[in-house]
């Protein structure tokens, strides 16, 4: 190790931890990274070699400890995401292991987490939206609702962005911001409807209690994303919407059936069964067919996935390794031996 505490070349490769910060990995990866790791993680989840460690929580004094995790056989890693909730704020955490069980690296992770979070929403559309999508209609104007509308225009041919928010100049903001970074017309909307007119491709990141998305907004061809509802209590859609899907799929079936609340609660309500929802990986992987016609109706519910965390986390020690990038940790990452 260097004297100013950055790692050498060789910190990378042995026993030790190396530290990286949320500056560390935003300057490492970008959306386009994402998009290839959460596809490889899909893909591989769809043949078997991935595997998710679901979501568990634990609350204490209107806190809640989060964790996930995922094996990715693609990348030989494996990682587990912990974070605590409440109080209108989170910290996120990971450590990425090898194959062979070494830990090579304790990471923040809230960039990661908004990354591969877009990246999974673009590839649904890369593979159920219509080819000739070009209308994004966008409920929500956080930093999450931002990487699902990058990710989405990276991957289609959409040349229009209609997003609405509940404030009003936050959508105005979103709006100016996105139109500065992205060849797209981006336009705010005062009312969902407005946003959702003559959309080809709708998605929504917002922790609403209640449906945005009504049986009004079916419209044959569309491809639905509702991408904030990991939550019991939280819900994007009608049981309508769902119902009306020719194709319904999730990331994770089981964790849908414990925290995804659209998923959950048009179950519940008789408007779907766990049979109708398929899985996005299986489509990803060739397993199962995805959009066939352009009048289909497609729906991705997204709860977030730890093997996409832990493919990513992999880009990003890979390109700290070859910038000696990060700061090495004073504790071993490796297996003692003996051990293993």
């Amino acid at each position: 190790m260097s004297l100013t505490g950055r790692p050498q070349e060789d910190d990378f490769r042995g026993n030790s931890m190396i530290f990286l910060s949320e500056h560390d990995v935003s300057e490492l990866v970008d959306m386009d990274d994402a998009l290839h790791a959460v596809e490889t993680a899909l893909a591989g989840q769809g043949r078997g070699t991935v595997h998710n460690a679901i979501r568990s929580r634990a609350a204490l004094n209107g806190m809640n400890l989060n964790l996930l995790g995922g094996a990715v056989g693609p990348v030989n890693s494996l990682a587990a995401k912990i974070y605590v909730t409440g109080g209108g704020s989170a910290k996120f955490w990971l450590l990425l292991f090898s194959a062979d069980g070494d830990c090579d690296a304790l990471m923040e992770a809230d960039r990661i987490g908004q990354l591969r979070t877009g990246a999974a929403s673009g590839i649904s559309a890369r593979y159920l939206a219509r080819k000739d999508a070009t209308v994004l209609g966008l409920i929500g104007s956080g930093y999450q609702a931002w990487t699902q509308a990058e990710a989405i225009v990276r991957s289609t041919e959409v040349k229009t962005v209609q997003v609405f928010s509940r404030n009003y100049s936050k959508a105005q903001d979103f709006a100016k911001r996105f139109a500065e970074k992205f060849p797209v017309e981006v336009l705010a909307k005062h009312t969902i409807d407005d946003a959702l007119e003559g959309a080809d491709i709708i998605a929504t990141m917002t922790s609403s209690k209640e449906s945005l998305v009504e049986q009004r907004h079916i419209k044959a061809g569309t491809h639905y994303v509702f991408a904030g509802s990991n939550n019991p209590q939280n819900r994007e859609a009608s049981g309508a919407v769902l119902a009306a899907a020719d194709l319904l799929v999730t990331d994770d079936r089981e964790q849908a059936k414990i925290e995804g609340g659209t998923l959950r609660r048009a179950v519940a309500e008789g408007a779907v069964t766990w049979d109708n929802v398929g899985l996005l990986g299986d489509i990803v992987a060739g397993e199962k067919s995805g959009r066939t016609s352009d009048a289909q109706i497609t729906v991705f519910v997204s709860q977030g996935a730890g093997s996409w965390d832990t493919a990513l986390a992999r880009i990003v020690f890979e390109k700290a390794a070859a910038k000696n990038t990060g700061t090495k940790l004073p504790i071993a990452g490796g297996i003692t031996e003996g051990r293993r």
